[in-house]
């Protein structure tokens, strides 16, 4: 949700050991996690487990519903912004409800049918090339020593080519920023 509300947001990340996918949902003061487990996924409610047995699972205002679907798990949240959010051991996909279309940003793109602007960096700069577009929706770590966090981050890169501009030498830095290990790891 890029509007100024911010009424929902979905996180994606890759576990490291397992090269599996976890789904993190906020909306308002709820915090849902999805990620997969040997028959299945784990549904986790403000850091609360849901059992499988306890799905369909409604948050006390009734606004967001997290029930099975087929081998995995899908949240509704409509009223939020978030017509279905589905996620099992193998594939996620998200959906808007169509007064959201045009409003989100991120790795999903605007969710609007134009798909020749989708890759804009959280800057709202065009980028060609779909790796430096999903290079720029990472979430940087702040040191080495969370092992549960990304190394990296987005710096500003020398470039080798010095150019001369008004009779000075001067140094080329990247536009963008860089996808970068942190140092030391």
């Amino acid at each position: 949700d890029c509007t100024t509300e911010l009424k929902f947001m979905v996180l994606l990340k890759k576990d490291r050991g397992s090269e599996q996918n976890h789904i993190n949902v906020k909306i308002s003061d709820i915090d849902v996690d999805l990620y997969p487990e040997d028959h299945g996924v784990i549904v986790k409610v403000n850091e609360m487990e849901i059992s499988n047995d306890n799905l369909p699972y409604k948050d006390p205002s009734g606004s967001i519903k997290i029930d099975r679907k087929g081998k995995g798990v899908s949240l509704y949240a409509p009223s939020h912004g978030l017509q279905e959010v589905y996620f099992d051991k193998y594939s996620w996909k998200i959906k808007v409800v169509d007064w959201m279309k045009g409003q989100t940003c991120g790795l999903c793109g605007k969710a609007d049918g134009e798909n020749r602007q989708e890759y804009r960096t959280p800057s709202g700069r065009l980028t060609k090339s779909s790796a430096s577009f999903a290079h720029s929706w990472v979430l940087p770590s702040d040191s080495c020593r969370d092992a549960s966090e990304c190394l990296m981050k987005l710096e500003s890169v020398k470039l080798e080519k010095q150019v001369i501009v008004d009779d000075r030498e001067s140094k080329c830095y990247s536009v963008e920023p860089v996808l970068r290990c942190l140092p030391g790891c």
